[in-house]
């Protein structure tokens, strides 16, 4: 026989308090562990934007970041909920949606309820990141202050646990942290020529900037000009593509479209040192709003990749030349992409406008180690099928002779990595005299060194001497600063020039046999058989 037993109306008004009490409890926990959380994220957040992590830290930070925020917004729906669920707070929906119309302590709940407000923007407008503006998902992010500051004035007014010592002390620990990042940060703001407190957010940070102040740039034009000295575009954000690897977007400060470029395309960066760099544009040239860059820090380089890395941050504006393009993809009824390194940032653009097209095509992506390859998961999604990720330390170097041996006869070869790499591929095409190769290095060869020379500049008659230790380029910069440079290195192009007498020494990497033959010249590193030349300078 079963036994049916009931509870009492006494037995559930208990039951009803004990459960009241339980949520009351829960609210206070998932209350303080919701603040806790919101004080990580803004500090991980300042963290990044005063630049005081780098490396491995910075992108442990980040993503503590990422993770740290959606979690804050969890305990806040379960601090929500429990404040419902129980009697003794004696708060409803009303209470939970109108700010300051609780009878008793009205400025906590109003505080806590703008917080909620402040909170949900930020959750929407973190969803919909990619299709905001840099420069509007900059003005909301900034929510996150007065967020935290709401978050911090509900936790103290509303309830007791703020007296124990240990939440009082973790309060003020963290209020004087977030005070001094906000106050380093809007210091190097301003150096940089801007008050405006930039929050890092997701994978869009800003570039490292040095904490000593930094003089504004002189008169900044507004919108580009396509004279000879270049536009003036704002870099507007960037991104850690992978490790020591930075990407920049850089676009009109007053929102004009910017010139179009083609797949192969690079611009010309004129850093502030007076250094003049050339990066691959690996973006999408349907977006005539902006233009994309990646920058591989190199130590032991020639400077350039270091002062970027360095000293150019968000919000600076920079002078540009270009586009230009000495590596156009041609028609051919194949294509196969070998990118070493960060010579990937010029096969990007190639093989996402062969893949949209539905051409034939294959991309062999070659690196040291998978954290140091940028632009993986972009350069998958182009097609999974087509794409052979092969880091050294998992799979050895690429078979070039299978790889090249597999590919279809007429297929364009296209090829951007260090020398080795390109001397190996050139050596294997030449077997194969049904493929055309179109390659692109990352350094030139030395830019001095030989027999002096003299220099007659036919347009204004000038003969300048050029000594063993200086090249062509140096030499004729010393009597006609305007002269066009680039790399210095024989690989931009931008040096070319035309030989009317005399028989050059070509050393660049960048020439075809043709060129050659109709009289160009890269007077950056080429220099002469003949004692003589005569330049259409």
């Amino acid at each position: 026989m079963t036994q049916v037993v009931t509870l009492g109306p006494a037995a559930g008004a208990v039951q009803s308090q004990v459960d009241s009490v339980v949520w009351w409890y829960v609210a206070r926990a998932s209350g303080l562990l919701a603040w806790a959380l919101l004080a990580a994220s803004v500090v991980g957040g300042l963290l990044l934007a005063t630049q005081l992590t780098r490396g491995r830290a910075r992108r442990w930070t980040q993503g503590l970041h990422e993770f740290i925020g959606p979690l804050a917004v969890v305990f806040t729906v379960i601090h929500l909920a429990s404040v419902l669920a129980s009697d003794q707070l004696r708060i409803g929906l009303p209470e939970l949606l109108v700010p300051f119309v609780k009878p008793d302590n009205p400025v906590a709940q109003g505080c806590g309820v703008l917080a909620c407000y402040l909170l949900t923007a930020l959750t929407l407008t973190s969803s919909a990141r990619t299709l905001l503006s840099w420069r509007w998902w900059r003005r909301l992010h900034l929510l996150a202050f007065p967020l935290f500051g709401l978050a911090c004035a509900h936790t103290v007014l509303a309830g007791s646990d703020t007296t124990q010592p240990v939440v009082y002390g973790m309060s003020v620990v963290v209020g004087g942290v977030i005070l001094f990042l906000a106050a380093l940060r809007i210091l190097i703001a301003r150096s940089a020529g801007t008050s405006v407190v930039v929050p890092a957010d997701l994978r869009d940070t800003e570039l490292p900037v040095p904490l000593i102040p930094q003089p504004r740039p002189a008169n900044p034009s507004p919108t580009p000009t396509t004279d000879g000295s270049g536009m003036r575009l704002l870099i507007g954000q960037t991104t850690w593509e992978a490790d020591n690897v930075l990407s920049l977007r850089l676009s009109s400060p007053d929102g004009m479209p910017l010139p179009s470029w083609e797949p192969g395309a690079h611009i010309e960066l004129a850093l502030p040192s007076g250094r003049h760099r050339q990066y691959s544009l690996c973006g999408d040239p349907n977006d005539t709003r902006s233009y994309r860059i990646a920058i591989l820090q190199v130590p032991g380089g020639r400077g350039g990749s270091v002062e970027v890395h360095t000293d150019a941050r968000a919000g600076q504006l920079i002078t540009v030349q270009g586009p230009r393009n000495h590596f156009p993809l041609v028609p051919s009824p194949a294509y196969l992409f070998i990118a070493g390194g960060i010579g990937i940032t010029a096969m990007m653009a190639m093989a996402a406008r062969v893949a949209a097209e539905g051409g034939e095509w294959n991309l062999v992506y070659a690196g040291r180690r998978r954290a140091s390859m940028a632009f993986l998961d972009e350069i998958r999604a182009l097609g999974p099928d087509r794409v052979d990720v092969m880091p050294a330390d998992e799979r050895g170097r690429p078979d070039l002779d299978a790889i090249i041996g597999a590919t279809p006869p007429s297929a364009a070869v296209y090829c951007c990595g260090p020398d080795r790499m390109l001397h190996a591929v050139q050596e294997r095409v030449a077997e194969r005299p049904d493929l055309v190769l179109h390659s692109e290095p990352f350094t030139g060869t030395a830019a001095s060194g030989g027999a002096a020379l003299y220099v007659e500049l036919r347009r204004t008659g000038r003969i300048i001497n050029v000594p063993p230790d200086r090249t062509v380029l140096q030499a004729i910069r010393d009597v006609a600063p305007a002269v066009s440079t680039g790399c210095e290195q024989g690989v931009c192009g931008a040096c070319r020039t035309s030989v009317l007498a005399g028989e050059p020494d070509h050393r660049d990497k960048l020439l075809s046999s043709a060129e050659r033959a109709a009289g160009a010249m890269l007077i950056c590193v080429s220099r002469a058989r003949s004692e003589r030349l005569t330049l259409d300078l």
